[in-house]
């Protein structure tokens, strides 16, 4: 039986501020779409779960590598701190840079507050070493995709958890960035 793919959920507010990110199932994508409300995927049990007070949304769809909901006006954004993450904080940009900068800031945040319900959150209260255990994981899961879409998801998987081990170990990504600009003059 093929597994349900988790992917990044992303709420957005009417003026398009990210409001919260969790994880989505096709299951729970379909659900959702069923019942009006948000279902999301909790990051511990793996159980389907309504999102806070049963959130209905304006409309949601999946994009490619990620499902966005668009959230009915007066929802709860995200705290003032983390506003710069906002319209294209989750979206894949022409520059890798910018990027990368931005999911960096969202993975320090995560670090800083510790939201409840993050998936970023359940890996720095679990530890460096579950941190180091999950990177290690994914560079597999990387080394064994067969196919282009595969290799794309995985390298994405491994390059977020990469970021993930660099705060945990007080590491910024640019120092990674500087090695590989100075490996490629």
């Amino acid at each position: 039986m093929e597994r349900d793919t988790i992917l990044p959920l992303i709420l957005k507010d009417e003026k398009g501020s990210i409001v919260d990110v969790l994880l989505e199932s096709e299951k729970g994508h379909r659900k959702s779409i069923e019942q009006r409300i948000i279902w999301y995927v909790h990051k511990d049990t793996g159980r389907l779960l309504p999102y806070k007070e049963q959130t209905p949304f304006k409309e949601i769809s999946k994009k490619s590598g990620w499902y966005e909901a668009l959230l009915f006006p007066n929802q709860e954004t995200l705290p003032e701190d983390q506003m710069e993450t906002s319209r294209e904080a989750a979206m894949p940009a022409a520059a890798g840079g910018d990027t990368l900068a931005r999911l960096a800031q969202v993975i320090r945040q995560r670090r800083i507050n510790l939201p409840e319900g993050s998936y970023t959150t359940h890996l720095f209260t679990s530890g460096e070493e579950k941190i180091r255990k999950k990177t290690g994981e994914e560079a597999v899961e990387l080394i064994l995709a067969r196919n282009p879409e595969e290799i794309v998801y995985e390298a994405a998987d491994l390059i977020y958890h990469m970021l993930v081990m660099l705060e945990a170990l007080g590491i910024d990504y640019t120092a990674v960035l500087a090695e590989l600009d100075k490996r490629s003059r």
